[in-house]
Parts: structure tokens; C-alpha cells; sequence
């Protein structure tokens, strides 16, 4: 490992490109004249494109159809390439004999594609393999080709797939959709900005160049409400982002409420202008809270459907996004020949994962983020993913997935004011993060440290002055903590889930006798079921002349009662929200600004951050932009082994206290003090440069968000050991989905990234593969060495100024004898980092 920058900076930094984005894409068709060819493998590996900054593959995965479909073609092709000579690892899978029933549904499908892609990562696959799908002879159904283009899309960091296809005509080798479509997958989608899964094509017709221009990107618009003349009603902030030299409108509504909603209707109405078929998503406590209900009915359209799902990371899984109902909803939207558009409302691993069925089936995509870790973090991202979960344990963190991007992300500012303390911890966990990497990247230190970013001046800013807006955090943890605010919040949601006992699910569509949808009825289930607050079945469909009623079977009954009781509570939840925004508007204009101030800040810095890699340089995340994975190898770790513990305590019947549960950017939060610790035993990062690199994560533990204390006293309530525990973090360090993209020297190493010298400038690797990804190789030792210091809770820490002037860490469980305010150490922070950089001279190692 090196540290280094280069002797000239004649750079990209200041470079800035106009109109760089994909136009088109382009996939070669090879001629096979026989399956059974001697060579077939090797002409395979030749001529299938290899990843970026590989010079061969290292192991082949064939995809073969099931021993049911009896087809003589594929299976000499399938013993050609795994009876090949050739020393290199293969394995081969089949597809479940579902896949091929020609009346599958579109659940057969789903089951399909995500039980192979669940399989090629658990046998091995990683970027430098091969995947080789085997097509059958289907005329009908092209041999079952669409699964190439479905399956090779998910593992979403990048595996090479080569089709051999037996197809007897080209039809369009870039535009895939499933016999029941549901599942479409078109290269020329704009909101794929040309990411494509197949690689290379092989089949007995001539060789040929396939070509196909991207459609035109159509955002939705936001200009009617940026700088909005009624700026009572609508006072809104844009954010600027940009991902793949495209636009993406970023808005944060800072009114009230029901004015946020209306202009949100009012834009898709807009945009949408012949109709649209809106599928709202919600976890359960946003569904609790009323927002997405609030969000299907604001918009008013004849057809709508709500879907709701169980929440938290080990539920991020293709089983629980996937139902019978919600591909029905969407074929339905097809059959009406309106665009589904997917509303995902909640948290980041809601708009991960609905984001994923968006990407899987052409649908549009629309974000409306209720935590800032959504806004800032999860949207500004392309990639759209499940993680590896079985029987509620992760085996891998966001490893099956697509690149995929919302036409528009619309915050509603009002519903961050049901934020958890871990949700605002999470948010400044990630963006400790964020400021460590980065820095004060929009100095000419900065410029030298990133000088190989393509059109980083745009976005490039002093990421560091989030700290300076340390009073806000502390205000919001204030309100969140208080003993009314959490009551308040309480009744709220307990009412919402009485509404959900009281509601049935079953989606009733309402016709007339034209075709004509009055207007969906749904109602709300446990998860995976839909509800929306039009009114009753006879209120919509009004006279029987007029409209007629779906068949009796389809219809759930629901009596008056149980109706009027639902409506009421639903009124009851408005006035209760009603009365917790007024609770918070009472703090006060001082602390309301600060609040306030202190949101806009991080939301801003972090999409900024985020669009400094993404805009130009790498908006697959897949190179320079890897750089965001810092701290989240043992972050994902640690983050996954507690959620296997939530589960198994909800099991034994062991009580969870609120401040053992870690979210994400939580454990990202104090991976980033693990990833310091690793960097100073390395001898990497010393003296004032390792302590201000401690510090922004202990700006923000005032509150105890970082600790691990209560994580260590739920595994001792569960019998957990501190062997299993770092071994249990480790397995899943082993699956990091960074794998592959460059070779460790033995089995005990692992790839990661640290920081060098100060925060703002990552440690490099001699490997050019590892370089071009701030990657360096480390050894498992290290990495169990501090997670066994983090099990004696020695990171459980708090900032603070001495009495002297110096800067200090004092033990969590002394916080109530600190010296200083937040607000003076975050000052303190700030200038002694960017007197780090104005102290540094350009270029010196």
C-alpha cells in the first residue's frame, strides 16, 4: 500500500462536460454454427467483453434450462462448456421446472429469477465471473431468453453474461419482457442511463452489431414550485443533482402538509397528463403515521393501489416486496395503458427495495423520503437492491439489484418531523462518513486530492461544515426525546394500527359499464395488501345503471360498522398529527430555525457529495464512487449480525431496549471510528489528523446514538459471545458485495478503504484495480481486532473542549460533566480541519 498524489494536477476537477450521457447502447450477436463445436467455452470467453480493469475471468457460472424442457440443443451445449478442459472453476444451476410452465404467473416468474440470483452468489459468482445462459427451443417464448436479461441484471455491482440463444430470427436483442408482462426490461429506457446486463450474444444466425438510441429523459417537473409565488403556501428548497450527466429534481416542500401533497398532485397530473396508475409503498409505521394512505388519495386518480410490507433490514428481500396482488396491480396499469408509477414513502429500505420491482418492471419510479437518510443518501443513488436474507439472517447487504433512478424525489418536510433518534443519528452517521472522505473538497487541497474526478468543481464543497450546524441536531434530538413528542407519536401510530386490524384486504376495482374505473377501492391488510380512504364500494360506483361491481368472489364484505368505526379513526389521526406539527411549531422560532437550518445543511452537503462522483465520473458506483462504501464493510457486518439478534430476542421473548436498536447509518457511524482505529495501528493516520477523524462521529454522541453499550447488553442478554459476535460480523464481511473487483493475496485479506493523514484524503493502493476504487487490501486479523475493542465498548465516547483548549474525548457515561456545548466543539472541529488543509501544501505526500 502507497500513499500518493500525482506530480501533475493538470486534472478533471475543473473539467467541465456538457451533455455527457449514454445515447445509445450496443450488444454484439456472435454465429455459433454448432452448440456442440469443439471450443464453445473458450470462443464464449473471447469474445464476451471482460470487466473493467480485468484481464480474464475467474470462473464460469452456466445457467441451464430445467431437465423438463427435454431440449436435445441445450443440453449439448450445456456438457460442451462444463465438460471444457479448460482449467478454470464452473458451475452449473438449473431453473426451477416453473420457469418453463407455459401458464407461469408472473409470482413463478419473480421466484425464478430471484431463486437463481440468491444462487449464483451463495456458489461463488462475484464481477470477474462469467455467467453463461443456455437457451432452449420456444419460439413462443424465445427459449425463456428474458431470464438472461432479469437474472444478469441482479447481482448489481456487475457479472458478464453471455447469452447463447436459439432463437431463429434477432427480433430486438436489447428489449426483454416476461410471457406474463409483468417484467421488461428495455435498453433503452433512459432511466437505466444505459446500464444493460447482457454482454454479448451467441446464436446460429450472422454476425451482427446491435444498436438502439436511449429515449430522451423526462423528468418530472418542478419549476411551478421553485420560487412559487404564493411562497406561504409554497415555499419550497431545490437541491441541484445530477447522475449520469441526467437531472434528477430533488424539492423539499417546506409548507405545510396538505399544501405539500397538493403540489405533488398537481405535478404528476401534470406530467402525467393522460393518466397515470399510481402504487403507493409504505412500511408499517409510515403506514401507521397515515403517509402513504394521505399520498394514494392526494393524488385522485380513477385507479390507485397501496402496498404495505414489514419494515427493517432483515426484511429487505425479494420475498417481502413480491406478491400475487402488487404484479396484478401493475399488469392491470398495462392492460388500461396507463404508466405504473411507483411511489415509494418511507425510509431508505423501502425505496431500495420497491425501487428494485420498479427497475424490474419498466415501471416509472417516484421517491417521497420521510428520512433525511432517504433523501440524502438512498435516492442520490442509482442502484436499487435486496439484500441476502434467509430466515431472517443477512448473509449479504444490498448484493441483488439494478441501477435504476426516480423521475423526481419530493420531500415533504413535515414528516421528518416523526423521525426515531436512530433515524437522526443514522442521518449523521452516514454523513461522519461523508465528511471524512471528502473533507473540504472544494479547496485547492481538495482539488489536488480529487483531481480525478470528472466535473467535481460543480458539486465539490466544503462537506465539513455540517458540524457547524451541530445546535439543530441537538435541537431535533431534543423534541424527538421529549416525553410529549414520543406520547403524542404513540397514540398516533397505535391508532394507525388500529385501523389496519379493523380493514380488510382485498382490492376491489370499481367499472363502469364502458371499461371506466371510477376509482380503485382497496383497503388496508397486514402486509403486502392495499387501502385507500375513497369511501365505500356503493359511495364510488353510485348508480347501478351506470357502473357495475367486480364478481361477488372478488368482493370482501365489510359491515357499516366496522366502516364507520375506520373512517372515524382516520379522522381521529389527522387531528392528533394536526396537533404534534403544532407541538413542535410551539418550540419556537429560535429552535424551529435551528432545526431547520440544520436539515437543510446535511441534506444539501450529502447530495452534493454524492453528485461530485456521480454527475460525470462514475454513476454506477463502480469505481471512483466505490468511495461512498467507506466504513460500510464492518458496517454492514456488525449492522447485519444485530438485526439476526432482534430477531432472535423478539423470539426468546428478550425485551430490546429503543437504544439497542441500530440503524444503518448508525453502524456505519461507529464503523467509521473502527475504520480510524485500523488506520492508526497501520500508522496511516496519526496525531491531530486521527483525533479530528474520531471526533465527527463523537460531535454527534451526545445522545448516545454511537455507543455500543446497549448493543453489548442485548447479546449478553442472549448469550452471545464475543467470538461469535466478531466471527458473525466477519461471515458477512466475507460476502461484502466490494469483492472481486480486484484479487487479495491469500484468503485472510479482504478489500476496504481508510483514511490517510487527515479526513478528506483515502489511503491508495499500488493495485491499479484497487486504485481506481480507494480500495486497499487488508487482513481479517485487523478487522477482528477492532471489533473485539468495540465489544469492550472502548469507541463509546463524547467530544468535548478541555479546560485548556484542547480537544478531548470523555467516556459516554461522563457526558453529564462535559465542559463545552456541542455548537463550540463543532467550531473547533471545523477550523482545526480546514487548518489541516490551509496548513498543507499542494501535492506533498
Amino acid at each position: 500500500m502507497t500513499s500518493f498524489l500525482p506530480n501533475n494536477t493538470a486534472n478533471l476537477y475543473q473539467k467541465q462536460p456538457t451533455d455527457l450521457h449514454t445515447t445509445s447502447v450496443s450488444l454484439k450477436y456472435h454465429n455459433v454454427k454448432s452448440f456442440a463445436e469443439d471450443g464453445l467455452l473458450a470462443t464464449v470467453m473471447a469474445k464476451t467483453p471482460l470487466p473493467k480493469g480485468r484481464d480474464a475471468f475467474t470462473s464460469i457460472h452456466v445457467i441451464a434450462p430445467p431437465l423438463a424442457v427435454e431440449d436435445d440443443t441445450a443440453e449439448i451445449c450445456v456438457s460442451s462448456i462444463m465438460g471444457d478442459k479448460m482449467d478454470i472453476p464452473k458451475v452449473c444451476h438449473r431453473l426451477n421446472s416453473a420457469s418453463v410452465n407455459t401458464m407461469a404467473s408472473a409470482m413463478d416468474e419473480y421466484e425464478s429469477i430471484f431463486t437463481m440470483g440468491e444462487r449464483l452468489i451463495l456458489e461463488g459468482a462475484d464481477r470477474a465471473t462469467l455467467v453463461i445462459f443456455v437457451g432452449w427451443e420456444d419460439h413462443e417464448r424465445t427459449g425463456g431468453d428474458f431470464y438472461a436479461a432479469l437474472i444478469g441484471m441482479l447481482p448489481f455491482r456487475g457479472l458478464n453474461v453471455a447469452l447463447l440463444t436459439q432463437r431463429k430470427s434477432y427480433h430486438d436483442l436489447l428489449k426483454y419482457a416476461s410471457p406474463s408482462g409483468v417484467f421488461r426490461i428495455d435498453a433503452g429506457d433512459s432511466a437505466r442511463m444505459g446500464m444493460f446486463p447482457l454482454k454479448a450474444v451467441f446464436g446460429p444466425l450472422p454476425d451482427k452489431v446491435i444498436k438502439k438510441n436511449i429515449g430522451t429523459w423526462k423528468n418530472i417537473k418542478t419549476s411551478k414550485y421553485v420560487d412559487h409565488r404564493d411562497q406561504v403556501a409554497h415555499p419550497t428548497t431545490p437541491i441541484p443533482f445530477k447522475i449520469g450527466g441526467l437531472t434528477l429534481p430533488m424539492l423539499t416542500h417546506n409548507g405545510s402538509y396538505d399544501n405539500s401533497l397538493a403540489s405533488l398532485s398537481d405535478m404528476l397530473s401534470t406530467h402525467y397528463d393522460a393518466g397515470y396508475f399510481p402504487i403507493v409503498s409504505s412500511g408499517e409505521t409510515c403506514d401507521a403515521l397515515g403517509y402513504g394512505p394521505d399520498v394514494l388519495e392526494a393524488l385522485n386518480q380513477p385507479y390507485g393501489y397501496y402496498f404495505t410490507h414489514k419494515s427493517g433490514e432483515s426484511y429487505k428481500c425479494w420475498s417481502n416486496y413480491g406478491t400475487k396482488e402488487l404484479f396484478e396491480q401493475i399488469s392491470l396499469a398495462h392492460t388500461l395503458k396507463l404508466t405504473p408509477v411507483i411511489i415509494a414513502v418511507g425510509g431508505g429500505v423501502n425505496g431500495n427495495c420497491i425501487g428494485l420491482i420498479a427497475a424490474m418492471t419498466g415501471s416509472d419510479l417516484v421517491e417521497i423520503p420521510t428520512t433525511p437518510m432517504h433523501f440524502n443518501d438512498a435516492t442520490t443513488s442509482a442502484k436499487k437492491a435486496f439484500s441476502l436474507v434467509k430466515e431472517c439472517k443477512i448473509l449479504s447487504k444490498n448484493i441483488l439489484g439494478a441501477f435504476y433512478i426516480p423521475k423526481l424525489v419530493f420531500c415533504i418536510s413535515e414528516t421528518f418531523l416523526t423521525l426515531s433518534s436512530a433515524n437522526a443519528h443514522a442521518t449523521v452517521g452516514e454523513a461522519c462518513k461523508t465528511m471524512n472522505m471528502l473533507g473540504v473538497a472544494n479547496s485547492a487541497v481538495g482539488e489536488s486530492d480529487y483531481f480525478n474526478i470528472l466535473g467535481a468543481k460543480e458539486f465539490a464543497s466544503d462537506f465539513t461544515k455540517i458540524v457547524q450546524n451541530v445546535g439543530g441536531f441537538d435541537e431535533l434530538l431534543s423534541f424527538i426525546n421529549d416525553s410529549k413528542t414520543t406520547q403524542m407519536k404513540d397514540d398516533i401510530i397505535n391508532i394507525g394500527k388500529e385501523i389496519r386490524d379493523l380493514s380488510n384486504g382485498c382490492v376491489v376495482p370499481a367499472m363502469n359499464k364502458k371499461g371506466r374505473s371510477v376509482r380503485s377501492f382497496v383497503s388496508l391488510a397486514p402486509t403486502g395488501s392495499s387501502f385507500n380512504s375513497f369511501g365505500s364500494v356503493s359511495t364510488m360506483v353510485g348508480n347501478d345503471e351506470d357502473y357495475a361491481l367486480p364478481p361477488p368472489s372478488k368482493i370482501v364484505s365489510r359491515n357499516t360498522g366496522s366502516e364507520a368505526t375506520i373512517q372515524a379513526l382516520v379522522q381521529k389521526r389527522r387531528v392528533l398529527m394536526h396537533q404534534f406539527r403544532k407541538h413542535y411549531y410551539d418550540l419556537g422560532d429560535g429552535k424551529v430555525v435551528k432545526i431547520k437550518e440544520f436539515l437543510t445543511t446535511i441534506n444539501k452537503e450529502i447530495v452534493s457529495a454524492k453528485a461530485m462522483f456521480l454527475a460525470y465520473s462514475d454513476p454506477f458506483e463502480k469505481y471512483r464512487a466505490l468511495l461512498f462504501e467507506y466504513a460500510h464493510t464492518l458496517g454492514h457486518g456488525v449492522e447485519a449480525f444485530a438485526n439476526l439478534c432482534y430477531y432472535r430476542a423478539n423470539s426468546q421473548d428478550v425485551e430490546i431496549p429503543p437504544e439497542a436498536i441500530k440503524l444503518h447509518g448508525q453502524c456505519v457511524g461507529m464503523a467509521v471510528q473502527w475504520a480510524g482505529a485500523m488506520s492508526k495501528d497501520l500508522g496511516a493516520l496519526t496525531g491531530d489528523g486521527f483525533k479530528l477523524h474520531q471526533c465527527f462521529v463523537y460531535l454527534f454522541n451526545r445522545f448516545g446514538g454511537f455507543d455500543f453499550a446497549p448493543l453489548r447488553a442485548l447479546f449478553d442478554a442472549l448469550g452471545v459471545t464475543r467470538e461469535e459476535f466478531v466471527e458473525g460480523v466477519l461471515a458477512v464481511v466475507r460476502r461484502d458485495n466490494k469483492r472481486g473487483y480486484c484479487a487479495c493475496s491469500d484468503p485472510s485479506k479482504s478489500v476496504d478503504q481508510l483514511v490517510a493523514q487527515r479526513p478528506g484524503k483515502m489511503l491508495r493502493s499500488e493495485d491499479a484495480n484497487a486504485e481506481l476504487r480507494y480500495l486497499v487490501e487488508v487482513d481479517e486479523e485487523w478487522q477482528a481486532n477492532v471489533l473485539k475493542r468495540a465489544w469492550d465498548c472502548e469507541f463509546d465516547n463524547v467530544a468535548d473542549i478541555s479546560k485548556d483548549g484542547s480537544l478531548e474525548f470523555v467516556r459516554s457515561e461522563s457526558k453529564d460533566e462535559l465542559n463545552s456545548s456541542s455548537e463550540d466543539v463543532g467550531d473547533f472541529l471545523w477550523e482545526a480541519v480546514n487548518g489541516l488543509y490551509m496548513g498543507e501544501e499542494i501535492g506533498a505526500k
